[in-house]
């Protein structure tokens, strides 16, 4: 049961990652093992951007389209990102946008997990256990270094009278300090990259099973616990 198994599925909205979709293949029975696979194939796409010729084969993409999947799952942890830590998309430079997805990619190749064994729940579901050790990355940031960062961000601008500004002059500040805030943010965080700390080791149970169409996926919402869980804010 390979070639033709698995497809790739629209970028989940508000969750973090690209999800793949599995369709088992006409008189074929999906296994525990494929279910295995699955879940560790599509975390370590997600957060490694690896994989091999026989996860390729099993969920039916190629080269290129899975290092698109891995893109997209990067630009999903961004919005996350972004959110979190107040970034305005629409004013940053592609420079600044880069260096936040580049410092992404750092941090999600560091993440711990341990996918376990599928087990069959009945003849067509499985539940996958997968035990995180989850990052403090984000979590020292805001609690050791974004207090003292957002205090001198404040006093650098508190002089900055906007009434006096033209409206071509108000919107290159507006971007002028949308960046700095977001380059700023990059910097605490990769300042911290070295000292990152690994909390204990949590474990979560996914589910593997079929929508209406006959597909098998792990929920949305079992991966956006997934997420929370591996690299929380």
């Amino acid at each position: 049961m390979r070639g033709g198994i698995f497809r790739r599925a629209a970028a989940l909205g508000a969750a973090l990652a690209l999800s793949l979709s599995l369709a088992a293949c006409q008189g074929e029975t999906m296994t525990s093992f494929d279910a295995t696979a699955y879940v560790k194939g599509v975390l370590d796409e997600t957060y490694k951007g690896t994989w091999d010729n026989a996860f390729l084969d099993l969920v039916d993409l190629t080269d290129g389209e899975a290092q698109d999947a891995y893109e997209a799952s990067l630009e999903e942890e961004y919005r996350r990102f972004a959110y979190q830590f107040d970034l305005n998309d629409s004013l940053l430079t592609d420079e600044t946008r880069q260096s936040a997805l580049d410092l992404l990619s750092e941090v999600s190749a560091m993440a711990q997990y341990t996918v376990q064994a599928a087990v069959a729940l009945d003849d067509t579901r499985y539940a996958v256990e997968v035990s995180v050790r989850p990052m403090d990355l984000f979590l020292q940031v805001r609690s050791d270094a974004l207090p003292g960062f957002q205090t001198e961000f404040a006093a650098r601008y508190a002089e900055t009278d906007l009434g006096s500004m033209t409206e071509e002059e108000r919107a290159a500040f507006e971007t002028e300090y949308e960046n700095a805030w977001a380059g700023g943010i990059v910097e605490l965080c990769r300042d911290r990259l070295g000292l990152v700390n690994y909390l204990d080791v949590e474990s979560i149970l996914v589910l593997v099973a079929p929508d209406d169409d006959g597909l098998y996926t792990m929920g949305d919402n079992d991966f956006s616990n997934l997420s929370s869980l591996i690299l929380p804010y």
